[in-house]
Order: structure tokens, then sequence, then C-alpha cells
């Protein structure tokens, strides 16, 4: 007589594939910039669609001249020169919807995720923007190759073991800030690079792991080390570009673009919490005229944001390949 075994065909259709209801993880990116970024807010009902904000021109001692005369008033005058910057607000909006059916009948659990989800790429998206905004053709902005290569087109062309990040690169960008009188945050520049590129600068002499002097000193969100007195933060959505696209993001590019920032290089929305365009993740449940039979759940999100950069004369964007591979 036959064993009856669990794949005895009469008796196999009891056995099911099981479902384990850990989740994997997935995949969150690493942002950094918006902590950086001077904020404006826009308060409700201020009758405007745009924020500015204001410079005055540099110091110069042009207009300061030799008193020839002892009491004399004739004096040439200074003249100020107000700048002014603005950023025209955009609303964004993202829906998640949830059938009754699903959420009755699931095994995991969706509601939590959706907000989770929503939430996150919410972050991504607001500091996708101020990134494109920094890496894009702005007008006056600094900009170094690394390994001492001659500009962009020469990067795009040399091997990447030739236009890594090296020893002195930091330094240059750090020096070319402090000759524009650029003011530091929390008495360092900070440098944003991608994982790769730090990669490349930890195996330069000098470099400093956080873990260092993080018992002494408070760390910024996604800080690794230091170098030349660049506090180095690692962000997983850099700007990557090609030969033919500069100032375009191309994810299958090469070319990675480290930001080198000082004080109040950048300025974003800081909407007051009392606007309805805060940026906001909101759950929509319940029957009305569009969903009589309460058949979904909807989790949404909006936002009414803008970047815009204050002083281009106050961050460096340096171009690099790397040797990670």
């Amino acid at each position: 007589m036959a064993n009856m075994t669990t794949g005895t065909d009469n008796l196999d259709a009891q056995f099911q594939t099981y479902f384990s209801k850990e989740l994997l993880e997935y995949i969150t990116k690493s942002l950094q910039l918006v902590q950086f970024a001077q904020k404006k807010p826009l308060p409700a009902k201020a009758g405007a669609k745009d924020v500015k904000w204001f410079r005055y021109d540099e110091p110069s001692t042009s207009a300061i001249t030799t008193l020839s005369t002892e009491g004399g008033t004739s004096v040439t005058e200074r003249a100020l020169t107000l700048e002014e910057v603005t950023a025209t607000l955009v609303q964004y909006g993202q829906v998640i919807s949830l059938t009754d059916i699903l959420q009755l009948t699931e095994l995991f659990g969706h509601m939590e995720q959706a907000i989770k989800v929503t939430g996150q790429d919410a972050a991504l998206h607001a500091d996708t923007i101020v990134r494109d905004k920094l890496c894009s053709n702005v007008t006056g902005k600094q900009t170094r190759m690394a390994n001492g290569l001659a500009d962009y087109a020469a990067v795009n062309s040399a091997n990447a073991a030739d236009a890594t990040v090296e020893f002195n690169d930091l330094l240059d960008c750090a020096t070319q800030l402090n000759q524009n009188n650029t003011s530091k945050v929390g008495g360092s520049f900070i440098a944003v690079a991608s994982p790769e590129v730090i990669s490349d600068l930890m195996k330069t002499s000098g470099w400093q792991n956080a873990a260092s002097y993080s018992a002494v000193e408070q760390l910024f969100s996604g800080e690794v080390g230091r170098l030349w007195g660049n506090r180095v933060i690692s962000s997983t959505n850099g700007f990557l570009s090609d030969g033919s696209t500069q100032h375009a993001y191309d994810s299958a590019g090469t070319i990675h673009s480290t930001l080198v920032l000082g004080a109040n290089a950048y300025g974003v929305t800081d909407i007051a919490a009392q606007s309805p365009y805060s940026p906001k993740v909101m759950i929509a449940d319940g029957a009305d005229k569009s969903d009589p039979l309460n058949q979904l759940t909807k989790i949404s999100y909006k936002s009414y944001y803008a970047a815009a950069v204050l002083q281009p004369k106050y961050y460096v964007e340096m171009y690099s390949k790397t040797a990670f591979a």
C-alpha cells in the first residue's frame, strides 16, 4: 500500500503558499539639501503667489574719497543697490486610492504603508526641486572640476580614475567661498556629495570620520566626516549628468555634482502652519457624491513650494567622476 504524503494528488489541494507578514525594508533616499536652505514663510492671505528675498550690494571702497579741504563738504555719496530674488510657488500633489475590499482582505497594512510612502515621496520631491535648482544653469554660479581638470568637457572625456575628487579639491572649493566672503554654517562649509564621491574622499589623506568628533560636536543629518574644514554630508539624491546635458539631470550620467555650500546660498518656501497650503498628508474616507458607496479611501498629499538661488557666489558645484565600482 502506498504511503499517503503531502504530494498525494487527492490531498495536495490543502497546501497553500505561505506569505510572511513581515514586510521587507524598502529603499528610502538620504535627503539633505532642505536643512541648509534659508526658509521664507508665506503667511495665509498675503495676497501673493511669489516669495521674494532681498540682498544689498557687496562692500566697496569705490566711493570713499580723500578729504582734501579741512571742513569741506564735497564728498562723493555712495549709492545703495538692492537686488531681489523671486520664486514663484507651484502646487504639487499625489493620491493613493485603496478599495474597501482590499482593506477588508489585506494581508498587510496598506493604509499605514500608503501614509509612510506618501510622506517620503513628498520629502524626495522637495529635495529634488532644491537639487535641480542649484545644479541648473545659474548666472554667476561658482564651478570647479575635480583633479585639476580644465572644464566640464575635460571631466566628461577623462577616465574615471583621472576625474575623481582628490585631496585638495574641497580645499579649493572652500578657498573660493572664502574669497567671496561667504558665511559658514556652524563654523564650516557644507559639502553635499553622493556616497560614491565620498568613497573617493575617504581614501584621501586628512579625512576625518564623523565618529571621531561626534561626541563633542552636533552632527548634521547625513554627516559622515570632515576634510579641510568642510563637513561632508552624504545624499543618495545627488545630481548626475553626462557630457551633453551639463545642467540636466540624467539618471544614467557618470558625472557627479558635489555641492559645497555656505550660509544663505539658497532659499525655500516655509509655509506657515496656519496656511491651507502647508505640506500635509490627508486621508479621505467616507461616502460622498463621487463615492456614494464608500468604496475608496484616498491617501493624498499636497504642497505649495518653490526654491531659489539667493547668492550664486555662496556655493560651488564641483564636477567629478568616481573610482567606485
